[in-house]
């Protein structure tokens, strides 16, 4: 399996004395996020070829790699024991063993483990590659018609009223557009605080992007409210707020101005 050019660093694992080839490869690999096509032939091609693939579920895993004929060796990193699954990749990346990094969808390290084990890679002189793909965040956005120059991420919310009340109220002024990953559960009380702060504020909110169950919501807080009935506490919902006064939108104003509702396909 070909390799990297970059030598071992002394502060790797494992024992460097008995070490007699370059350190495997970390590919950091997003898959994706609803529909298991949506994934490029380059991550497909190196999860054939590596020789682990460390998963945030293998569950989830193992059933992308069955519909795309794929066998490999799967084990889980996270939630447990993460520390010590980490060293244990951390080995075999040393001793010359390609490992991929993946997470149940989406892109690794946004709003997901894998942070602590690529930090690690990198201090241990391991060559750390991006296989880039899906990401939620950046589907939202883009099919959300604000603009994406500048992005507030925060894919976790305060969890009581008050303090979401608090951090929300800090962003009144903020220009740049927002994203929020949001708890199924907790998009109604969501909303009936944006309505109080942000009355007048255009958001667009995505469920399930990619599934059969795809919809896409956009209009201020109070119009979503009244249109957004029970949510299954297993969607994925991501919530785009466009920014204060964002770019020219006061020129070119809508003259129907009323919540719309998309679905999709899949």
């Amino acid at each position: 399996m070909a390799r990297d050019g970059s030598q071992p660093n002394d502060h790797g694992v494992g024992d460097r004395t008995t070490m007699s080839r370059p350190p495997g490869t970390l590919y950091v690999i997003s898959t994706p996020i609803g529909h298991p096509d949506d994934i490029t032939l380059r991550a497909l091609a190196t999860l054939r070829r590596v020789a682990v693939i460390a998963s945030e579920d293998p569950r989830v895993t193992q059933a992308l790699l069955a519909h795309h004929g794929i066998i490999a060796t799967v084990t889980s990193y996270g939630p447990l024991n993460r520390h010590e699954k980490m060293l244990v990749l951390l080995h075999r990346l040393m001793q010359g063993a390609d490992v991929a990094l993946v997470s149940d969808n989406g892109t690794p390290v946004i709003y997901d483990p894998g942070s602590l084990l690529v930090a690690a890679a990198h201090q241990a002189g391991i060559p750390v590659k991006a296989i880039p793909g899906p990401s939620t965040m950046t589907a939202a956005t883009a099919i959300s018609g604000f603009s994406g120059d500048a992005i507030i991420f925060e894919g976790h919310l305060p969890s009581t009223s008050r303090r979401l009340e608090q951090y929300l109220s800090q962003l009144r002024k903020e220009r740049r557009t927002l994203v929020f990953y949001v708890d199924p559960r907790a998009l109604t009380g969501l909303l009936k605080i944006l309505a109080q702060i942000l009355p007048t504020r255009q958001i667009a909110i995505a469920m399930n992007l990619t599934t059969r169950e795809e919809t896409l919501s956009r209009g201020r807080p109070g119009e979503l409210l009244d249109q957004i009935g029970p949510v299954p506490k297993d969607s994925a919902v991501t919530v785009v707020i466009e920014g204060h006064a964002a770019g020219s939108r006061k020129k070119y104003k809508q003259k129907n101005t009323r919540a719309t509702r998309l679905h999709g396909g899949g």
